[in-house]
């Protein structure tokens, strides 16, 4: 992923250029000399004759040795197929999720040697029915996510045609209309086929006489004619013929709808190069006949040579009778009282048991008791047995959640304001604690990774050839579901390895009125990033549970409405008008909601300052240019996802506004909770700004920068700027939260009297006890729109709780009163009250003793003086300027700066203690310094001998006193 606007001609001088990916940038368009010699450019003359001309245009260009090209969310349009109609010996071209909305004819023919077309997520309404010819190589077309109504009946002319995926469109024409619309029937070759998610299409039985109904007396409505069919998808669609086809091991048909129960409910998959079916999917909406219960699973199996996995098939036919045994076995009186995560759990070893001890024969009562369709039970035998699989089960009852799952397909709940928690675990063998099982069940890992160097995971079902080093003991979550909690996710191991997983959540909350559309775009960027196994995405909505919880209510022993509850206006998700083509210069933001509309009126105005910068910017000027763009790639994409404004930015401070003063308290705590998940670089680490601090309950409240934040409340000067058109603050509002920010402290945030009141009064207005008695009227806050805004930040703000702190009156430079502030935390960062509380009286103690120097603390076990310690400090901050000053571009190296010992000295002065854990960090300073240098050396050898063994002296000497 970068961000590039243009591509640069000269690529196209590469004259043995195979692949080309330039997916997820901003491109718009691509120049004409890509494809066209840069040497004749401009002698083109005319007269020429076209022929002459195109061939010499593509002399010393990429245009006959270009196989890939991979231009996936961008912002290209129809002007694209123009710039590259010349590129003929294209096998794959990927331009799923641009601006396209209509392909010109003839482009396809201009691609003889195309196998896989990729145009899902654009605007195209028609496909350029001549460009089908009988002798295409065409085998893989995805034409998911756009507008098509029909699809031209020439398409059934690509014979070769394998994988078809039409979902998520707008199709509504009569199938039976062969000569003029598409039939799947002249496509014999198909294998995958995707109708899913055509809410309008009816496949209805022929009439008996019609004219068009049949061709050569074949009744067209069926698909008895794909032989090879492995996955048929037709979620949505209305069906009223009577044959449909039947499931097996090797082939699934899925006809449901897109909602499980009364929860929105979407997924998609994809057979990859495979040409079996391994990969089996499990929705029961009412499981027990309960309203208030779904069960979903997806099980992963090993495919054999010549047949589908009978281990996922017989896993999908008998998990739910077996969870509903053991869910009637539950001991309620326990201490502590079983769960349906103990039922879970026991599911999982009864089923691998049965597996264990069905060698060739199935457990009859089992199977078919459970078995769900027409085809007969899955028989294992013992090529079956050695195979073996993975799975992930979700069960909610009520809002409780519970997961199971053993292997590598993980599950993910999604909040509301962008967060992420992962609910399963990935089972590799080479973790500490199942390297350890497996050794002591008789297994090994090899240096791969894998379990007796076959299995990539420690955990599955079957595999009995493995047992007992590999178990199916499954990893179970139980979370109780809350208001701000969106979606569930359970997606495959494929999908993992490509998208990361604040790209999953990114995609899935932008999709989120629509989570088949969504499941269909985390495949199709998966499989855009290089992906070629099979890819299952199950998504569930989990924000409509307490509707769901109130679909009955003559089942419950009491109901009551209170006139002062929040109502649920607040689970619809705001739409934000997207500006397709008008995005900014960063395809992470232009993957989220649209920047909100500049507040005016009454604001609430954040600004925010990395603690200590500067200091940091002189000792490590490489990694701060890192660390910097994670931190305002991290405050921009809190912005968009909850919904604020970014006035400016002056070096690395932010000034953003918002038109709540909730969301504007949820941005700033947001924004503390997820520095502390950025994988900021090693040199941050492990300097003394930015190491890991804990609080007294274990808990991590410090990770690298440190931001502090002022917020207030007021009415500003709002005035558009002439030269950024964008709209700006002035103002004594402005002053003052300028002034309210200079108070705080690194990870504190500091707001105003202001503040406080106008968040009190939201609180007392939006009560769910007593909204009728509140001091504050609704109509203060304008539209229902806002309302309902506010009501959604509160359910956030209340889940995840805060503590607000008064630090009393304060004279701020530049104002004529003092000013009361405030802090506030979110729960989950409260310990940073009481380690700032201890760090401020240490300060006190010191300079009360006189400042006396730092001593090594009491619990060391090393016997070396202070002096050393400062020495050794001295020498790792010298190496770090010594590779900062090599940096250079090309080869040159910037003048070597003096070391920046502001820090070392301050410490020396103020006082404290020196713990081992300091000089564990001074020692990995030199350490990763000393093999940066050797590095350099090896490339650049700009360093003579002596000088790095004399580097190489000091660490050893360093090693030596240290241990």
């Amino acid at each position: 992923m970068n961000a590039l606007n243009v591509v640069p001609p000269e690529i196209g001088c590469l004259t043995e250029l195979r692949l080309l990916d330039l997916r997820q940038n901003n491109l718009k368009k691509l120049p004409m000399e890509l494809c066209a010699s840069t040497d004749t450019i401009g002698t083109l003359t005319p007269s020429a004759r076209k022929d002459s001309t195109i061939s010499s245009r593509l002399v010393n260009t990429f245009a006959g040795s270009l196989r890939n090209l991979i231009m996936a969310e961008n912002q290209l349009d129809d002007d694209v197929f123009d710039e590259i109609k010349y590129l003929s010996e294209l096998r794959i071209l990927n331009l799923s999720y641009n601006d396209l909305n209509d392909i010109p004819s003839q482009s396809i023919r201009c691609w003889p040697q195309l196998v896989e077309l990729y145009l899902s997520g654009n605007e195209l309404t028609s496909l350029p029915s001549d460009d089908f010819e009988e002798f295409s190589l065409l085998q893989v077309l995805h034409i998911n996510g756009n507008k098509f109504q029909t699809l031209p009946a020439e398409l059934g002319k690509a014979h070769r045609l394998a994988v078809l995926d039409c979902g998520s469109n707008s199709l509504k024409y009569n199938v039976s209309n062969w000569p003029y619309d598409w039939n799947w029937n002249w496509n014999t070759n198909l294998k995958y086929l995707n109708l899913s998610g055509n809410k309008r299409l009816e496949i209805k039985p022929s009439l008996p006489n019609g004219s068009s109904s049949a061709r050569d007396g074949r009744d067209l409505t069926d698909f008895s004619a794909l032989g090879n069919l492995r996955i048929l998808g037709l979620m949505d669609v209305t069906l009223t013929i009577e044959r449909i086809p039947d499931q097996t091991e090797d082939r699934r048909v899925r006809t449901s709808g897109s909602l499980a129960g009364q929860l929105a409910y979407g997924m998609a998959d994809t057979l990859g190069k495979n040409d079996h079916l391994s990969l089996i999917d499990m929705v029961v909406p009412r499981f027990q006949s309960n309203e208030n219960e779904t069960l979903l699973g997806m099980f992963d199996g090993q495919s054999l040579s010549n047949a589908g996995s009978k281990i996922a098939k017989y896993l999908h036919e008998n998990f739910g009778h077996t969870l509903q045994e053991e869910m009637k076995k539950l001991n309620l009186n326990s201490t502590p009282k079983e769960n349906p995560g103990d039922a879970l759990r026991r599911t999982f070893l009864s089923l691998n048991k049965d597996l264990a001890t069905a060698a060739t024969q199935h457990t009859q009562d089992r199977s078919i008791s459970s078995h769900r369709g027409s085809a007969a039970p899955a028989v294992l035998s013992q090529a079956d047995l050695r195979s073996g699989g993975v799975a992930t089960v979700m069960f909610l009852q009520g809002s409780e959640l519970y997961v199971a799952n053993v292997g590598d397909a993980q599950a993910m709940l999604i909040h509301s304001e962008g967060s992420h928690r992962i609910l399963t675990s990935k089972h590799y063998p080479a973790e500490f604690h199942e390297r350890q099982r497996i050794r002591d069940a008789g297994g090994w890992v090899s240096r791969q990774g894998k379990l007796n160097d076959i299995l990539d995971v420690s955990r599955a079902f079957g595999y009995v050839q493995l047992i007992p080093a590999v178990q199916a003991a499954p990893y179970v979550t139980h979370v109780t579901v809350k208001e701000q909690d969106e979606m569930i996710l359970i997606a495959s191991k494929e999908l993992w390895e490509y998208l990361s997983p604040e790209l999953v959540v990114d995609i899935a909350r932008n999709e989120r009125d629509d989570l088949m559309r969504a499941a269909q775009k985390l495949r199709d960027l998966a499989m855009a990033f290089g992906a070629t196994n099979k890819i299952m995405v199950m998504m569930i909505g989990v924000s409509d549970l307490k509707k769901r919880a109130n679909i009955r209510p003559h089942r419950v022993q009491s109901m009551s409405l209170n006139p002062g509850a929040i109502v649920d206006d607040g689970y619809a998700p705001a739409k934000r008008v997207k500006r397709k083509g008008n995005g900014v210069g960063d395809s992470v933001l232009n993957r989220l909601d649209t920047e909100i509309a500049a507040p005016e009126g009454e604001v609430g105005i954040v600004f925010t300052d990395i603690k200590s910068s500067t200091l940091l910017w002189e000792t490590y000027p490489e990694a701060m240019r890192a660390a910097i763009r994670l931190h305002n790639d991290l405050l921009r994409r809190q912005l968009r996802i909850i919904g604020g404004y970014e006035v400016k930015t002056e070096g690395d401070a932010f000034m953003v506004s918002f038109p709540t003063a909730t969301s504007a308290l949820l941005w700033a705590f947001a924004v503390q909770s997820a520095l502390l998940e950025v994988p900021w670089p090693s040199e941050i680490l492990t300097s003394i700004l930015g190491q890991e601090i804990y609080d007294t309950d274990s808990n991590l409240i410090f990770k690298g920068l440190s931001v502090r934040m002022g917020i207030h409340w007021g009415r500003p000067v709002c005035e558009m700027d002439p030269v950024t058109k964008r709209m700006d603050y002035f103002g004594p509002m402005v002053n003052r939260t300028s002034r309210i920010s200079n108070v705080a402290d690194g990870g504190q945030i500091t707001v105003s009297a202001d503040f406080i009141s106008e968040i009190q009064r939201c609180l007392e207005t939006y009560s769910e006890s007593d909204r009728n008695g509140s001091t504050g009227s609704e109509e203060e806050y304008g539209n229902d729109l806002v309302a309902a805004a506010i009501r959604r930040e509160l359910r956030s703000l209340s889940s995840q709780g805060f503590e607000v702190k008064d630090i009393g009156e304060r004279k701020l430079k530049g104002l004529e009163n003092p000013e009361y502030i405030y802090l506030m935390y979110p729960h989950s960062l409260s310990g940073r009250i009481q380690y700032q509380q201890q760090l401020l009286q240490n300060e006190k103690a010191a300079a009360a003793a006189g400042e006396q120097p730092a001593s090594l603390s009491q619990k060391t076990k090393l016997s070396i003086d202070t002096d050393t310690v400062w020495a050794l400090w001295a020498v790792s901050l010298r190496l770090e300027m010594l590779c900062s000053s090599l940096e250079g571009d090309k080869g040159k190296t910037s003048a070597l700066q003096a070391p920046e010992t502001a820090v070392l000295e301050r410490m020396k002065q103020k006082g404290g203690e020196v713990t081992d854990r300091f000089l564990d960090r001074v020692y990995l300073d030199i350490e990763h310094t000393t093999i940066s240098l050797q590095v350099k050396r090896n490339k650049r050898g700009v360093f003579r001998g002596f000088f790095f063994y004399y580097i190489l002296l000091l660490w050893h000497a360093f090693t030596i006193i240290t241990f």
